[in-house]
């Protein structure tokens, strides 16, 4: 990779880190207000598909520039929590789970799609194994809150992250870094590109880590636990062969190999089956060792054409993901419940949207969209704890095909100079069609009859948004909005005999104040929010299979919440920005005597389930004598428990401070630090993560403009906290975030 790099920097070149377009199409209208002679510089965003202020957009919109990610410590999507506190992440595997304000799922099979939609330069990401992003080459990331249906292509319940990386233009530019770290850690990063003619420019990022050295051990086997190896290519050619046509071609490849998501240990202070304890740490006594390799791959072509009344943008998009996972789900010294699992994806998009270029009174856009999706899994669950079953092994292959049509569509309306209203509408219909069949095999060696199961599921729904955003001042305005959108219904791919899950409803109501105050030297966003969620989809526990899980709805679950975000900029050069989230999440009903579902409810055994409690509070009874280890799993009433991954206040603060040393030189001292209240993993609040700290922070010298070494720590306090947890009839099972790391950068940049 470094090799290619050095060889075509003379070829490429790149737009300026804080450009104000996304790259997915031309900005149809300028940004009307002077920038100050000091203060906070704009934060452009496309949140409403249109190259906007981040203040005037009635949307709330984290928006996070590449700078203050690097300065912050965070390079990859796994680590944006930290500093987006209305963010939390849970791993399972190699996919990553995000949860916004509290909304999201637990269930990452090949197939599910997340309750909040992903982007990369407004292509729908839509296998949650392509979440988990290392960040190279981009320019900013938005996270906008709320259901987001009646401008972007797939619809999202929660919330979306739209990562949007920069683009080449008329300036050479070579950007990278080579680095090394604690645990025999090497990365490089290399940004490079050029125009190749007046209308043709060209770039290329390439990412490539190595950790040599695992996080813990596995003390079993004797092996490494938490390992990491990671490479990628991005590229993208633009060309304007028109005065009003922009034609962009965008193509990706990434491989990687760690068992960060599935290094699962036993819990500390609880009892695996047998009797076996978790070893604490980062260690691990399963017996056999967890690796997952991934590949994936997307090509892209972004079309925009000035008509003179709209721009046209036309995006289409093929996606390819490839994962080849072994692991241990119990995570002890016994065989007891192994996977070898093998999915595959494959998707195509294609969007087009009409976008006015009238600068007002009235705006619109509208748009179609269309979703083929292709999930299949090839998995054998085998070991000791099927033998309960009279089983050996069980082999399950399902594949979940889905074809999704969209309209979608917004006005907005200014009534005053300073009153504007927006109504936005989205007609979606899905069709899923569902393929599974299972096989079980006897400890005898015979093999049973296969049991297959042809489905589809198919719904139409309309969903809506409406929104009033009121100018107070030329710096402080007001909005609010009401929202409905949905999660798609689905099948467990793990389960092929359970029934479908049924989409997921959510209305949302948000009020909030944007301001800009002290000459532009203070940017403080305060918003209020409530969700009514129907049909919640919450992944349990399947008693009948130690190796699976099944899908099903919760009936409600209330959402209040109350955030802030701010940036000030104290003196030149010095700057701080955080923000927090104060979060009430919880089932308002799931479970109980006329309840169609009942909530999973774990009990360490011996236990056991009198038929008389279920659907109580309480539907388990300890039986005495010491814990002999595993779980117990009762169904019962958990109605006013938390929501997983909800923490009840969480909060960042960072800064930076450069200056300048001698007469070419300068440093730069950068921060960032983080508390989280802590959350819970599972419907009956067992399982939980405590309070914790973080804290992050770099110092960097540059000698000249062009060079810089930069000495990092992230996790300085090495707090350990859990990201992922699994109750299992075998027990308790986590995987830890990173510990401490810290290492020294090589900056360069021409």
């Amino acid at each position: 990779m470094t090799a290619a790099a050095i060889a075509v920097p003379a070829l490429l070149s790149a737009q300026p880190a804080n450009a104000q377009s996304s790259g997915n199409a031309e900005p149809s209208t300028a940004i009307n207000r002077a920038e100050p002679a000091s203060g906070l510089s704009e934060i452009i965003v496309t949140a409403q598909l249109r190259a906007e202020n981040l203040q005037d957009v009635p949307i709330a919109v984290s928006a996070v520039t590449a700078d203050m990610l690097a300065q912050s410590g965070v390079d990859t999507s796994r680590d944006l929590p930290q500093i987006v506190p209305s963010v939390q992440l849970t791993r399972s595997g190699p996919s990553g789970l995000f949860f916004i304000r509290g909304v999201g799922t637990t269930n990452a099979a090949a197939g599910e799609e997340g309750a909040n939609a992903f982007y990369v330069d407004g292509v729908y990401l839509g296998d949650l194994s392509q979440t988990i992003n290392n960040f190279n080459s981009i320019e900013r990331v938005e996270v906008l809150k709320g259901p987001q249906g009646t401008l972007f292509g797939r619809n999202a319940t929660g919330g979306l992250i739209h990562i949007i990386t920069r683009e080449p233009g008329q300036e050479a530019r070579l950007d990278g870094k080579i680095g090394y770290s604690n645990y025999s850690t090497v990365d490089a990063q290399v940004y490079a590109a050029v125009p190749i003619s007046d209308t043709i420019s060209a770039d290329v990022a390439l990412t490539s880590k190595y950790q040599r050295d695992g996080w813990g051990r596995n003390l079993t086997r004797d092996t490494k636990n938490g390992i990491n190896e990671y490479r990628g290519i991005r590229s993208k050619l633009v060309a304007r062969p028109l005065d009003t046509l922009k034609l962009t071609l965008s193509g990706d490849y990434f491989s990687s190999a760690d068992n960060l998501g599935l290094g699962w240990r036993l819990a500390d202070g609880t009892v695996g089956t047998g009797g076996t304890v978790g070893p604490g740490g980062h260690d691990t006594t399963a017996n056999h060792d967890a690796l997952t390799k991934l590949r994936l791959w997307g090509v892209s072509l972004t079309g925009a054409l000035d008509l003179g009344f709209a721009d046209l943008t036309s995006i289409t998009a093929l996606r390819r993901t490839s994962n080849n996972s072994h692991f241990d789900v119990d995570g002890g010294p016994l065989n007891l419940v192994n996977i070898e699992y093998l999915a595959k994806g494959r998707t195509f998009q294609q969007e087009l949207r009409l976008a006015s270029t009238s600068s007002g009174p009235l705006t619109w856009q509208a748009g179609l969209f269309y979703l083929y999706s292709r999930a299949s899994t090839d998995q054998n669950q085998n070991g000791d704890a099927f033998a309960a079953q009279s089983l050996r092994e069980i082999d399950i292959i399902s594949s979940l095909t889905t074809r999704s049509y969209a309209a979608f569509g917004e006005l907005t309306y200014a009534i005053t100079p300073t009153t504007t209203v927006t109504g936005g509408l989205r007609y979606t219909q899905d069709v899923r069609d569902f393929d599974g069949t299972q096989t079980p095999t006897l400890l005898t060696g015979a093999v049973l009859p296969t049991t297959t199961v042809l489905s589809r599921l198919k719904y139409s729904e309309f969903t809506y948004r409406a929104a009033l955003r009121q100018e107070l001042a030329e710096d402080v305005s007001l909005y609010a909005s009401i929202n409905r959108g949905f999660k798609a219904g689905t099948y467990s791919l793990q389960s092929p005999t359970s029934p479908p899950v049924n989409p997921q409803f959510i209305m949302a109501y948000e009020a909030g104040i944007k301001s800009e105050l002290l000459d532009r030297r203070l940017r403080l966003n305060v918003s209020a929010y409530h969700y009514d969620i129907d049909d919640y989809q919450v992944r349990s526990a399947a008693a009948a299979n130690p190796g699976a899980n099944i899908l099903l709805n919760a009936a409600t679950v209330k959402v209040d919440g109350l955030e802030a975000e701010f940036e000030a900029l104290i003196v030149d050069g010095f700057r701080v920005f955080g923000g927090a989230n104060l979060l009430r999440s919880k089932y308002q009903r799931f479970g109980g005597p006329d309840s169609d579902f009942q909530a999973p409810i774990s009990y360490p055994r011996p236990a056991t389930c009198p038929p008389s409690l279920v659907g109580t509070a309480d539907p388990g009874v300890l039986l005495p004598g010491p814990r002999t280890g595993g779980l117990a799993t009762c169904f019962g009433d958990v109605s006013g428990n938390y929501t997983p991954l909800a923490s009840k206040f969480a909060a960042s603060l960072g800064g930076s401070y450069t200056f300048d040393v001698g007469q070419t030189g300068s440093l730069r001292l950068s921060a960032l630090y983080n508390y989280n209240s802590g959350y819970v993993f599972e419907p009956d609040n067992v399982a939980r993560q405590a309070s914790f700290h973080l804290l992050n922070g770099s110092i960097e010298y540059r000698p000249s403009e062009q060079v810089g070494i930069e000495f990092w720590a992230s996790n300085l306090t090495d707090t350990e906290y859990v990201v992922q947890d699994l109750s299992t009839a075998t027990g308790v099972t986590e995987v830890l975030a990173p510990p401490r790391t810290y290492g020294v950068n090589l900056k360069f940049n021409f």
